[in-house]
């Protein structure tokens, strides 16, 4: 960061005080929380003259002031300190270094719990697109006698299930038949035509088992999540317990449509490194209230994802940024040295 000048000190207190308490930011408070070596004359003129630049906003509340989306940006740009959370780091640096046995979803996963927790902001994780991908193996696992889980694992570890009931009169050998003919017809296929080639095995899935409806039922379900489920979010009450949002029916309600619009997120454009989209610079929601900070992962060679952290605009920038830029070079490193292993 380069040496502030008092303009740009004043800007970044008042950004940080802001994001710590939403509560207008006066002069006289600001002076008195940073023991500031300025008069409250100066303070006030430098204020006034931020605002005219238009860093700084009036509410109509208070007499204090608040950051524009032009302020949080020139802080996001220039004023922020990029530092990862201590305990932040711990327990990422934790779960990558016990990463043994973990599927590529359940390292992703946990991953976004954590900065969810350690930010109180909501993970939205975009995962790679699934017509990259190929059907690797079919598995079955028996739970008891009138329950099994289909397991399915792509060429790049992606895993799905499904759970169903066995009918009566199915038993675990006639459902091990019907896998290994699944095995045999669809291992290599691409997930996108998965689904279909499944639909052509029903004559011969009918000749070797009774009530192979049910089977069928699950196995399709469990190839078509591969495609349509490829957005997670974690950390959703997060959003709510804001106090932007906490008391807004109609704010909620915007809330809960762009958390649950799939579509919109998987149109999400993202660039190289870490994107910050503060209020109205933001396409997916017409709420100017909101930011949406984003990083692209590579989980292979040719396979890209994006995790993105979203919050009210005045979210602490730094925390968020050092969270996610941490997470993306843990995740990025972790695949590079599974990719190296294999």
């Amino acid at each position: 960061m380069h040496e502030l000048n008092r303009k740009e000190k004043l800007l970044k207190l008042i950004v940080e005080q802001f994001i710590r308490t939403a509560e207008p930011v006066g002069s006289s408070a600001l002076i008195e929380e940073y023991d500031l070596p300025y008069s409250s004359a100066t303070v006030r003129n430098e204020m006034a003259e931020l605002e005219r630049l238009g860093y700084l906003e009036k509410t109509h509340t208070s007499s204090g002031r608040v950051p524009s989306s032009e302020g949080y940006r020139y802080y996001v740009d220039y004023l922020r300190d990029a530092q990862v959370d201590t305990t932040m780091r711990y327990q990422i640096q934790n779960l990558f270094e016990s990463k043994k046995g973990l599927e590529i979803d359940e390292v992703i996963e946990k991953g976004c719990e954590i900065i969810s927790q350690m930010t109180h902001l909501t993970t939205v994780v975009l995962g790679p697109d699934a017509n990259l991908e190929r059907i690797n193996k079919v598995q079955l696992v028996p739970l008891n006698d009138i329950t099994a889980v289909a397991v399915f694992v792509t060429d790049r570890g992606h895993v799905e299930h499904k759970t169903f009931s066995i009918p009566k009169d199915v038993s675990i050998g006639e459902l091990e038949s019907c896998v290994n003919i699944i095995n045999d017809r669809i291992c290599g296929t691409p997930i996108n035509k998965v689904a279909d080639k499944v639909d052509s095995l029903r004559p011969i899935l009918a000749e070797r088992i009774k009530n192979h409806e049910i089977v069928f039922k699950a196995f399709l379900e469990a190839f078509l999540k591969f495609t349509t489920e490829r957005v997670s979010v974690f950390g959703r009450a997060n959003m709510f317990e804001q106090p932007e949002f906490t008391n807004n029916i109609e704010k909620i309600r915007k809330l809960i449509n762009l958390l649950e619009n799939d579509s919109a997120w998987k149109a999400l454009e993202t660039k190289e490194g870490i994107n910050v989209r503060i209020g109205e610079e933001n396409m997916l929601t017409e709420m100017d209230d909101v930011s949406i900070v984003t990083a692209n992962i590579s989980v292979s060679s040719n396979q890209h994802g994006t995790i993105a952290l979203v919050g009210p605009k005045r979210m602490d920038y730094n925390k968020a940024l050092a969270a996610l830029e941490y997470l993306q070079e843990e995740i990025n490193r972790f695949f590079i040295e599974t990719d190296e292993e294999e």
